[in-house]
């Protein structure tokens, strides 16, 4: 029997789980979770991530987790692009900068000027929470910082060397960065110096199933090693699914769109700028669209929290046989980005428009699932084409039955939904590759099988709501033109 802990961070919360198979079958024991790791500068509004806290609660739960299992193996996966930089003496700068830094109107410039052979070479197209902005945002604000820096290294690989002195750099998180070479596999060092960044700060890469380091826990060293680093890479590695290609949507605080599939297949074609184009970590490529999502329902859950507590599920029975809200937004639009101004922008936006006032929860609630909905079906329509195909359906978005049904109705594919730690999940599975525990992808998706049975939506016949896509997209089309928004 082999044991592994995996370790998912997630924009709002954390986690340490651990995993052991027994008898070809998985076994869970969840260690607990944190919150509350960001810090606010109230003088310039930055965002920050709080790593000592973060190093701090892993180190209790690794003790934790030590103590009652035979933990073998430990493996860390998070969010992209945000990373942290080390001086001489490899001490942390400052804490790490926040990508919801970057989202503020102020800093919404930052890397959208950047030439075309930027996306093209790496697959991102300029967006501000992209490391490549975010090392010019630093550029204009801590320039003394950059020159003081010797490496810089993305949030698990930071992790990996606060706690074992490694500093390296795994592929599917270097992935998201603008700056990583999607045909050479390796950092773009010409894109990274016209940036006026040295290119000496970026470490060796490395592939998951790598062992980074040993940490001491007690008398016992236990390895740590590389897994698909970036959480979206890591929970589609652990769908249920053998196919080559197949399509998926993460359901979290963003919602994250898109398709994996043999690089060939998509390298072949030309790269589309509305997608960004990641490394899976084992050998396959992902086509992806990343979108807010339920953080538009988190905005709305503490707004009205405030007044009369309401749960996810009590939601849902609010949205049993409704029919739709002719109220329309566009979920990429930057002016509904404002953490803490969402429903005063949408509620302005409405009045403008002469939209049906949003007085009620239910009425909020369901305009921005409708909204939502709308788009997956969008992007899943463009991806697919005239197909229709599986979606395979994860994170803590799957927990809303009247979105996923909704979503099954409007692409017209049957979505399935898996297990909601799915990054977790595939955190643990690149470590029992790597202590050689599993050795096939067939021998995975037996075991994750018997471990969480899939729940499948089928499409069904919903004329109301395919009439209000119908409208939506008109809206989008009339309401939006290519290079800004016509408002």
């Amino acid at each position: 029997m082999k044991t592994v802990l995996a370790f998912d961070l997630g924009a709002t919360s954390a986690r340490g789980i651990v995993y052991s198979i027994k008898n070809k079958r998985l076994v869970e024991h969840a260690v607990y979770r944190f919150t509350d790791y960001q810090l606010i500068d109230q003088q310039t509004k930055e965002i920050r991530w709080n790593i000592d806290k973060i190093i701090q609660e892993i180190q209790r739960i690794i003790g934790i987790a030590n103590t009652n299992y035979p933990i073998q193996s430990i493996g860390f996966d998070s969010w992209g692009c945000d990373f942290g930089l080390l001086n001489a003496s490899g001490e942390l700068i400052q804490q790490p900068l926040c990508y919801q830094t970057m989202m503020q109107e102020q800093n919404q410039h930052y890397g959208q000027d950047l030439p075309d052979y930027f996306r093209m070479r790496t697959g991102i197209s300029n967006a501000s929470i992209n490391t490549s902005s975010q090392l010019l945002y630093l550029k204009d604000h801590y320039p003394e910082l950059l020159k003081e820096a010797e490496s810089l290294l993305m949030i698990p690989d930071l992790i990996h060397y606060l706690l074992v002195g490694a500093k390296l750099s795994e592929s599917s998180i270097a992935s998201t960065s603008q700056l990583f070479d999607l045909k050479k596999q390796y950092w773009a060092v010409d894109l990274i110096e016209e940036l006026g960044i040295s290119p000496t700060l970026f470490s060796t890469i490395v592939l998951p199933y790598t062992q980074i380091g040993m940490i001491t826990v007690g008398e016992k060293n236990i390895p740590i090693h590389s897994v698909m680093s970036h959480d979206t890479a890591s929970a589609i590695y652990a769908l249920p699914t053998n196919e080559t290609a197949h399509y998926f949507l993460s359901s979290g605080t963003w919602s994250i769109l898109g398709q994996k599939t043999e690089p060939g297949l998509l390298l072949q074609h030309t790269l589309q700028e509305t997608y960004s184009y990641e490394q899976s970590g084992d050998g396959k490529l992902l086509k992806l669209k990343n979108l807010l999502g339920m953080w538009f329902i988190e905005e709305a859950l503490q707004s009205i929290n405030k007044k009369k507590s309401i749960s996810i599920e009590e939601i849902q029975q609010l949205l049993e046989n409704v029919s739709p809200v002719p109220f329309f937004f566009d979920t990429e639009d930057p002016q509904f980005l404002g953490k803490g101004t969402f429903l005063s922008s949408l509620k302005s936006y409405g009045d403008t428009r002469q939209f049906p006032s949003l007085e009620s929860a239910e009425s909020l609630f369901l305009t921005i699932y409708q909204n939502l909905a709308c788009k997956y079906a969008q992007v899943f329509r463009s991806l697919m084409g005239k197909q229709t195909q599986p979606i395979f359906l994860f994170g803590g978005g799957s927990k809303s039955q009247f979105l996923t049904q909704l979503t099954a109705d409007l692409t017209h594919c049957p979505v399935t939904v898996c297990d909601s730690e799915s990054s977790a999940l595939g955190n643990a599975f690149a470590q029992f590759f790597a202590l050689k525990e599993l050795r096939t992808r067939e021998d995975l998706v037996k075991i994750i099988t018997r471990y969480h049975p899939s729940k499948v939506y089928l499409p069904q016949s919903n004329q109301a709501f395919e009439q209000l896509y119908q409208q939506y997209q008109k809206f989008i089309e009339s309401n939006y033109i290519k290079g800004g928004k016509n408002t």
